[in-house]
């Protein structure tokens, strides 16, 4: 047996190592899904090679993707094996992994305990991933009749406005509202929604009516698609807001809805492509590379039938959605009055910084999170009153404000996408909708096991089945950064009630509009929820 300090992993110049020529995988289209693993874990698992000509026998697809990465130097493990041993172990490395199955209860137990956070790039696709959450809330089992839990006795004040938006608005006073947070159609045509169609977001008479209750000072915002954001603004700066600032949630799980011009052309000149591969979910990679990422069958990997498709190979139409916009405005102050004198008469006129700094660490915030304090503190150059260092000797902060809780709020916010169990908190005494009538789509039909469906379309009963859920999260955040104390949160286009209960969990009252009645018991149930919870001590 070697010795294991010998034989232990090194790092050595990527240039150095020699890919094998008889290296039997296809795994071009694993090499940027593993660039991502081993830029966000790691170089879990290093290079095998030969140590008398450096030729690699096992991972392949990890040295692509270090060379994709730009990286000089590799984690690698040499082994004193003759030609033939070499082969053989180059075989086993790829071939053994598949043996191996797996145990689905613990795969849905920990991707239970891990919804809420990023599982874009662990080697699971989108419609792989709805699947086993979905898996979670599908039991055979009859599902029981659950009793709506009994109202909750709170000082929260929520009214539900049923109807048009620019109808009911009509019912609010003059100069009442304190801050208004919203997610208006975003006027795309989303999963074929006539309601996300209609023109509403781009209405200056809408925005006239948010401004005419809107106190004076008293902040908006409003959120959009990147491709429609403009629209929206001009119309709400045209009803009389100042535009203050865009804030960006990410997200990062976006669906590329993309087409490939490659296979496209093929299409169109009639020429059928050639299988050369195939390529599955790559669930190996969830270790960052940790044994044998050379992805195997599944999904077919073609190749241009034509020289004019060989020219447009690797384009496409459209980018990964990452994040969703949305407008901070502003109603003026009172004429003739200064902030100050406006704050004091109105209670509305600034944002609340230190409620929503970003604590240290805090996944919210995805700029640096280690580099070190200001030469006020410690001499060190490059002064920065957001920086901080986690290391012990260096935790003083550059002066009083910092010490309240974070980093100064910036308008980018990170956090997923809102997860089922969120969505659906409060509506276990609802009846719901086979996956396939929340996204409007026939059972066993190709376009229900498209991931562009949308969430929850392999889900046996979804009870909250409108489609743009926003997470509480970001809405909480929003709406402790523009609400004063004790103040009314409003929203026009309230939808499943994620700003009502965002509002209720800060301390604040609201009022919501909603046209589309089915969806008032979800609203009425999420909100008893965001009740018991005020009740009992809020949590993030």
């Amino acid at each position: 047996m070697e010795n294991s300090e010998e034989n232990a992993a090194q790092y050595i110049d990527i240039d150095k190592l020699v890919p094998h020529p008889d290296n039997p995988r296809i795994n071009d289209h694993a090499v940027e899904e593993v660039a991502g693993s081993i830029k966000r874990f790691g170089f879990a698992a290093p290079i095998i090679a030969r140590r008398e000509d450096s030729v690699v026998l096992c991972g392949h697809t990890r040295l692509k993707a270090a060379k994709s990465l730009g990286l000089s130097k590799v984690p690698v493990r040499f082994m004193d094996l003759d030609p033939v041993d070499a082969k053989l172990l180059m075989l086993a490395d790829n071939k053994i992994g598949e043996r191996a199955d797996w145990n689905d209860d613990a795969l849905q137990a920990i991707f239970e305990e891990l919804q809420d956070e990023d599982l874009s790039g662990l080697g699971w696709d989108e419609e792989e991933l709805s699947g086993i959450l979905g898996d979670l809330y599908s039991e055979d089992e009859e599902e029981a009749i659950i009793e709506p839990p009994a109202p909750v006795q709170s000082d929260f004040n929520f009214t539900l406005l049923k109807g048009n938006c620019l109808e009911k608005l009509k019912e609010i006073p003059d100069n009442s509202i304190d801050s208004i947070v919203t997610d208006p159609p975003y006027e795309i045509g989303f999963m074929g929604k006539g309601w996300d169609d209609s023109g509403i977001a781009f209405n200056v008479e809408l925005w006239k009516e948010c401004y005419r209750v809107l106190k004076h000072g008293g902040h908006m915002v409003a959120f959009s698609a990147t491709r429609t954001v403009h629209p929206m603004g001009v119309a709400i700066a045209k009803a009389g807001f100042e535009i203050r600032d865009m804030i960006s949630w990410l997200y990062f799980s976006g669906f590329p809805k993309s087409h490939d011009v490659s296979k496209g052309i093929d299409r169109h000149l009639g020429s059928e492509r050639e299988v050369v591969g195939y390529g599955e979910s790559g669930k190996n990679a969830l270790f960052g590379g940790l044994q044998n990422t050379e992805i195997g069958s599944g999904h077919s990997i073609t190749k241009p039938a034509t020289p004019e498709a060989q020219k447009w190979e690797g384009w496409g139409t459209a980018l990964k959605p990452s994040y969703e916009p949305a407008i901070l405005a502003r109603k003026p102050l009172e004429k003739g009055l200064s902030v100050a004198e406006n704050v004091l008469k109105h209670g509305t006129g600034a944002i609340n910084i230190d409620a929503c700094r970003f604590a240290y660490g805090d996944p919210c915030w995805v700029g640096p999170q280690t580099e070190n304090l200001s030469r006020y503190n410690n001499g060190k150059e490059n002064y920065n009153p957001t920086s901080f260092s986690f290391a012990p000797d260096e935790r003083t902060l550059y002066n009083n404000s910092e010490e309240k809780g974070g980093r100064w709020p910036a308008n980018i916010y990170q956090c997923p996408k809102a997860s089922r169990s969120e969505r659906e908190a409060g509506l276990e005494h609802l009846q719901g909708k086979s996956g396939a009538e929340a996204v409007d789509r026939n059972e066993g039909s190709a376009g229900l096991d498209n991931p562009r469906a949308g969430a929850g379309r392999t889900a046996d009963q979804v009870k909250n089945f409108h489609p743009t859920v926003k997470p509480i999260g970001v809405m909480r955040w929003l709406c402790r950064l523009i609400t004063p104390p004790n103040g009314t949160v409003l929203d026009p286009f309230l939808g499943s009630g994620t700003t009502a209960v965002s509002a209720c969990l800060e301390g604040f009252d609201a009022i919501g509009c909603e046209m589309t009645e089915e969806y008032y018991p979800i609203i009425e149930g999420r909100i008893e929820w965001a009740k018991r919870e005020r009740e009992h001590g809020p949590k993030e």
